[in-house]
């Protein structure tokens, strides 16, 4: 499988949303009040102002580490 060909499902959650391949977590959205906050493994990535910046983060942390 290439990397063109994976699917990423956004779940919701109390906390934010929960990104996944498959079965496997690959990060989590969390809002706060000054934004959203990208996390990879309960590790902070980055913040971000807009939910769609902390989404490609947690998006381009997953690509990195595979």
């Amino acid at each position: 499988m290439s990397k063109k060909d994976i699917e990423i499902a956004v779940e919701d959650t109390q906390n934010g949303t929960e990104l996944f391949v498959g079965k496997k977590s690959i990060g989590s959205v969390v809002e706060t009040e000054s934004g959203f906050e990208a996390y990879s493994a309960q590790k902070l990535l980055a913040s971000f102002k807009t939910y769609a910046d902390a989404e490609e983060e947690v998006i381009r942390n997953y690509n990195l580490t595979i």
